[in-house]
């Protein structure tokens, strides 16, 4: 964890400028979150967002849920500079934190979000049970990630990406994907519901640059791949209830 945020922090600058899209346009993956909440006519009060980046996922949750209070939590100070910024129109505290050691309460949450950011992890176990402690019973746990849904395989990889200056210091990401047969192992006994929805981004994102940043390939069937430096993207939306 504190390698992933040394690197983040000497990419500071590319850090900054995909938070500010994050909040000038709903992704694709945020309108699939809200699309699940709509479904389930979720209406939290108290709303945890745990590796919130630039509060992107939190901003826009607002506007769906004006009356919840917010928490967002991160490891980057910079990050939650930023996130406390962005939400500085809704009920919310901004904290520096780290997701294996939330210092919040447990069984204090309706809902937790964890958004693209679990596949970095160095011990994705423990920032699972960490997510799912804060929930309370019957509340849900979102969070997006690379998933492998279809084979019973877990990929550890990391990535030095040199065009980015982290490169220069030796830093390396972590880039892992998770099979649902270790996410059951890990959290299956906690929670009363576990499940994961592929997400098939629906539109076309073309190349930029030969670093890390997602493109699609369209298949025959019309369905696009999600890839990024050449690595395939199986991005999911884990779905918990506690």
């Amino acid at each position: 964890m504190e390698r992933y945020t040394e690197a983040i922090k000497a990419d500071q600058a590319a850090g900054a400028e995909y938070y500010a899209a994050s909040l000038n346009r709903k992704t694709e993956q945020q309108k699939a979150l809200e699309s699940l909440l709509r479904t389930l006519r979720l209406e939290p009060a108290t709303i945890a967002d745990i590796a919130c980046g630039g509060g992107g996922t939190s901003y826009h949750l607002g506007a769906l849920y004006p009356a919840a209070a917010f928490t967002l939590v991160d490891m980057n100070e910079e990050a939650i500079a930023l996130a406390s910024d962005a939400v500085r129109g809704l009920d919310a505290r901004c904290v520096v934190g780290s997701v294996y050691d939330l210092q919040l309460e447990s069984n204090s949450f309706d809902l937790v979000i964890c958004w693209q950011a679990i596949s970095w992890f160095d011990n994705p176990e423990r920032a699972l049970h960490e997510l799912i402690r804060i929930c309370k019973p019957g509340g849900r746990v979102y969070a997006s990630s690379l998933f492998n849904v279809e084979h019973d395989v877990d990929i550890y990889a990391n990535v030095e990406d040199h065009t980015r200056p982290s490169s220069a210091q030796g830093m390396r990401y972590a880039y892992n994907t998770y099979s649902l047969t270790s996410i059951r192992k890990w959290v299956g006994h906690l929670v009363s519901h576990l499940a994961i929805h592929e997400f098939e981004i629906p539109i076309d994102i073309p190349p930029s640059g030969r670093g890390l940043g997602t493109f699609t390939v369209r298949l025959d069937n019309g369905k696009r791949l999600q890839l990024s430096a050449g690595m395939l993207l199986n991005w999911g939306i884990l779905d918990l209830r506690k």
